[in-house]
């Protein structure tokens, strides 16, 4: 029995994660496609669907790429895609992503509600404050 270091976020759909973990996903999950929250673009050639999707750490007024990530996640979903999605360490940009999608999908209406269920699924998730605020921006109303 191995032991899992990426979750599921949403039953059988989206799976979160780190950068570490794709490897060992792809060969317990169907996935139709992976997206890279990392601001690095890897160099490194995938052999599996990877979109780079970078959200950057610290950065003034992240919003758009975070809401541009949110919404990719959202229309894989959409069209019936299996999604996993990860930063470094799957734990501040992979948890913003994991706020907003659930948010973005009707599963919590509001962020602490969205948060508690991000983390629920994968304890180490530890949003920083700026991230916060930046989803408090994208939705003012959650």
């Amino acid at each position: 029995m191995t032991t899992k270091n990426y979750q599921e976020l949403v039953k059988d759909r989206i799976y979160i994660g780190g950068a570490d973990d794709v490897e060992d996903m792809m060969g317990n999950e169907k996935v139709d496609v992976i997206f890279d929250l990392r601001a690095e673009a890897p160099t490194e050639e995938s052999t599996y669907n990877r979109v780079h999707s970078p959200i950057v750490d610290d950065s003034h007024h992240q919003d758009e790429s975070i809401k541009n990530s949110i919404d990719h996640v959202v229309n894989a979903y959409n069209e019936g895609k299996n999604i996993y999605f990860h930063c470094q360490g799957g734990s501040n940009r992979t948890g913003t992503v994991a706020i907003g999608t659930l948010l973005a999908l009707g599963k919590a209406s509001t962020i602490e509600e969205a948060e508690e269920m991000a983390k629920t699924a994968r304890p180490k998730i530890n949003v920083k404050s700026e991230m916060k605020q930046a989803l408090k921006r994208i939705y003012p109303n959650a």
